[in-house]
């Protein structure tokens, strides 16, 4: 059975996390995620500002701590926006974030991947 995948509030950016089979933490920014997750919204966004206040370099392109990727459009398909030299582990981050990351566990190991199609056995 295929995974939903919807974005909250389509039109505006926001941020969610997920952990891949190696255990990396992934961050996803401006596009639909698993259906799911939308049950947990404020939970997220909870997380999404914790992350801005207290993890900006998250949201910087360089040095890029942790696997993140981008979406321009409310397709699921998501652009990495560079390879961190030493990729952050879900169980090296903070519990705010761990907490929401846990929920969405992916199917495949990010590693070298530029485009994750999260329609394509990734959730």
């Amino acid at each position: 059975m295929a995974t939903i995948l919807r974005h909250p509030r389509p039109g505006f950016t926001w941020d969610w996390w997920a952990v891949d089979t190696e255990g990396f933490l992934v961050q996803f920014s401006g596009g639909p995620a698993p259906e799911y997750l939308l049950a947990h919204v404020n939970h997220v966004d909870a997380a999404a500002a914790w992350a801005e206040e207290h993890r900006p370099a998250w949201f910087n392109p360089d040095p890029l701590p942790l696997h993140a990727f981008s979406c321009n459009g409310e397709l699921p398909t998501y652009t990495r926006n560079g390879v961190p030299d030493s990729p952050l582990r879900l169980s090296d981050a903070p519990a705010v974030i761990t907490d929401v990351a846990a929920m969405v566990e992916l199917k495949k190991a990010v590693r070298e991947t530029w485009t994750i199609y999260l329609d394509d056995g990734w959730v």
